[in-house]
This record gives C-alpha cells, sequence and structure tokens, in this order.
C-alpha cells in the first residue's frame, strides 16, 4: 500500500506517478525496471518516491492492483438484465478496454505470461479479492428463479469462471504481448469458444427432441 503521503496527493499528480511506473513496468518488467528513469519520467526524486512506497515491490504491486481493479471494474454502460448477453457484452468491452489501454494490456500479459514469477505469482492471487464486484454484477443478472432445481447461482459462477481460466490457459501463448495490428485477430478465436461454452451452458449438450 502507498503511504498516506501519496494518497494525499492531488489526483493528477498521483496519475503522473502511477502512469510513469506503468511505462516503466510494462516495458522492462519488473526486474529489469529502472526506478531512476521511473522518477525522470514522474519528474520527482528518488527519495520522495520512497516516501510514497516502501521499495520498488510495493510500487509495481500497486501499479499492477491498480491496473487490476480498472480492468474488472470495466463493464457496458447500459444496463443489461440477461446473463449470457452479460457476459458476452462485457468480454467485449473489456477487449476494447485493453485495446485503449496499450500499457495496461502490455503489463498484465507480461504478468500472467511468468506465472513462475514469485512477484507475479503474488499479483495474480490478489485478483481473487478484486472479483467481488464482478460476482455482484453478475448475481444481479442471473435468474434464479429460473434455475433448475438443485442449481445455484455459485455453481453458474465457478462454471463460468472455470470456461474463462480454461480459455486463457489454451490461448495464453497465442495471444500477443502488446496492442498491435494483429490483437483482435489473436482474440477472436478465443471469443468464438467462449460463445460455444455458453450456448452449452444455456442449451444444454443434447439437441432438441423431435416433437411427436
Amino acid at each position: 500500500m502507498p503511504s498516506s503521503q501519496f494518497l494525499n496527493l492531488p489526483k493528477e499528480k498521483q496519475q503522473q506517478i502511477i502512469q510513469a511506473s506503468l511505462s516503466e513496468f510494462s516495458e522492462h518488467g519488473y526486474d529489469l525496471a529502472s526506478t531512476n528513469r521511473i522518477v525522470q519520467r514522474a519528474d520527482i526524486s528518488k527519495g520522495v518516491l520512497f516516501k510514497y512506497f516502501n521499495d520498488k515491490e510495493a510500487l509495481f504491486i500497486y501499479v499492477c492492483d491498480v491496473c487490476l481493479q480498472s480492468y474488472l471494474e470495466t463493464k457496458p454502460r447500459e444496463p443489461v438484465d440477461d446473463l449470457f448477453e452479460f457476459l458476452r457484452s462485457t468480454t467485449l468491452h473489456k477487449m476494447r478496454f485493453m485495446r485503449e489501454r496499450p500499457l495496461t494490456y502490455q503489463l498484465l500479459v507480461r504478468v500472467m505470461k511468468e506465472p513462475r514469477h514469485p512477484l507475479y505469482a503474488k499479483v495474480m492471487k490478489s485478483q481473487s479479492a478484486l472479483l467481488h464486484q464482478f460476482v455482484a454484477d453478475l448475481k444481479k443478472v442471473l435468474p434464479l428463479d429460473k434455475l433448475r432445481p438443485g442449481l445455484t447461482w455459485q455453481h453458474v459462477l465457478d462454471f463460468v469462471t472455470w470456461i474463462g481460466l480454461g480459455l486463457q490457459e489454451k490461448f495464453m501463448t497465442s495471444i500477443p504481448d502488446v496492442v498491435d495490428e494483429r490483437f483482435e485477430q489473436s482474440y477472436q478465436p478465443m471469443i468464438d469458444e467462449f460463445n460455444v461454452y455458453l450456448d452449452i451452458l444455456k442449451s444444454g449438450i443434447y439437441r432438441e427432441a423431435p416433437q411427436s
């Protein structure tokens, strides 16, 4: 966590420091990132930086948390009252969000692609605490009265989560490290497969029985 001194700064100055750090970490990763370059970009001294954050690791974790928070809070502006439309529109909206924020995308992909890095693994664990908002939004559009007996919203949420994690693992090596001309094309197979699984969730795996 940053110090109270950082939190008491004007929002514009906070954002200046965060943006300078994000640029450095997204380009070089944690290990090769330089706090000297960060303070030059942020136009502050190194002593001031370490009054705001205990060390480079604390700064990195905070920047990643800010990125994850903004990503997970991203959702369509128009309210959606159908579970499947909510999931589809949220997925597309998050893609647009990442396309418009290439440094955030670059940093988060770097973290996800190196799960054995001890600090990156720590960042990914912090995701769980940030998923509560998504769960709250999902519960608002989950038609509990339409679920068949024996199912709960938690069953559905777990199913959707497992699909997302499985697709992330399957397609991780093929997605680009940066936002470039391949961005949307690279993600399209994953989106198409996600839609297939949503259809399975909605309609089941059996074809409709012929009407007699």
